[in-house]
């Protein structure tokens, strides 16, 4: 190919290269807020790293079977801010907790969670009230600090940790964990400003209950597990403290947005045999393809200009080819077998 052609055919390579790649990064993630595949600020991917580095077994459930699949007294399921109601699928999550397992729901605005807490019977609620700090907060009074209220082995370690916009938890019968400072006020009115008739008290974040025989604890902030969250206070202590007392994780994503088209794929994949054999072995002949395509590509532009095989020779010959092989025929026995040759040849070139 000429020199001057080379440059436009490099540079479509490199456009649909990178085309390809963008369409795989961006089908591989997810862009939801709280996303447990979102990578950005406002994802939670931080939240599979952080118990795939404690060497903590992990399940993304994406269907509520995934607590029927799991030993409940080894494992504790995390639902952040869930999207829609659990509905009827609540009966799994139900059965999870009484047998024994720990169930993590951090809610802040949203109702789902406290139907779900309602549905498992826990007794805790978030009230959905903005929580701020004048005094002890982290970048703004949004973001107020919450201690330790009580020693318990999901505080230990925790001096402190940091809320993004959250709310507070009303506890019922169950033991607050951690709480705000004194000078923590519901923005009962939104107007983001301390009022008269607001009240400077401490209020609980952080609860913890029995139900059955397992163990509910209520954060009245899902933003605590942001990526960019977990860097602040003792976020990342908190998590870790909840993650190194169970030996499985269950990041319940069944009723929030969905995982992205290429993850959705591998977890199916995962589930279905004969699909990841059909896929390797697809795989594997599409491996074998690329894996000589100048050579293919060769053998098949021979294969289309390849010229006819019809014949070429002459009646002359051809007769004299006749006459080299049977020396003892004479000349007109020559001719009509060669008369006969050429019709035939004819024939088949009229019918291609």
């Amino acid at each position: 190919m000429p020199k001057d052609r080379s440059y436009p055919r490099l540079l479509l390579i490199v456009l649909v290269a990178t085309l390809a790649l963008t369409l795989v990064v961006a089908a591989g993630t997810s862009s939801a807020s709280l996303g447990a595949y979102n990578p950005a600020w406002d994802g939670t991917s931080e939240v599979r790293a952080a118990a795939q580095a404690n060497g903590t077994e992990t399940t993304i459930a994406r269907n509520v079977s995934a607590y029927r699949a799991v030993a409940p007294d080894r494992t504790v399921a995390v639902a952040l801010s869930p999207d829609e109601s659990y509905g009827e699928d609540v009966h799994a999550v139900r059965s999870f907790v009484r047998s024994g397992g720990t169930l993590v729901v951090a809610e802040d605005y949203g109702t789902h969670g406290n139907e779900l807490l309602a549905a498992v019977g826990a007794e805790a609620r978030v009230t959905g009230t903005p929580l701020r700090d004048e005094q002890r907060a982290g970048p703004s009074p949004a973001f107020p600090r919450a201690t330790a209220t009580t020693n318990h082995t999901y505080t230990r370690g925790v001096d402190g940790i940091m809320l993004n916009h959250g709310s507070v938890v009303e506890p019922g019968n169950a033991t607050p964990l951690l709480a705000s400072s004194e000078f923590s006020y519901l923005d009962t009115n939104g107007n983001g400003e301390l009022d008269d008739t607001e009240v400077l008290e401490r209020r609980p974040v952080v609860t913890v209950e029995s139900v059955g025989e397992g163990t509910v604890l209520v954060i009245s902030d899902p933003s605590l597990f942001l990526n960019s969250m977990l860097e602040r206070s003792d976020n990342a202590a908190f998590l870790q403290a909840i993650i190194s007392t169970h030996n499985h994780v269950l990041l319940d994503i069944s009723h929030t947005n969905a995982v992205p088209p290429l993850v959705a794929a591998r977890l199916a994949l995962q589930q279905s045999g004969v699909a990841a054999f059909v896929v390797g072995s697809l795989s594997v002949l599409a491996l074998i393809v690329l894996s000589q395509p100048v050579g293919l590509l060769e053998r098949l532009r021979a294969w289309r200009t390849q010229p006819s095989q019809s014949p070429t020779l002459s009646n002359n010959d051809i007769a004299a080819s006749i006459q080299a092989r049977h020396p003892d025929w004479d000349t007109q026995r020559v001719e009509r077998v060669t008369n006969s040759l050429m019709k035939r040849r004819g024939k088949r070139e009229s019918d291609d």
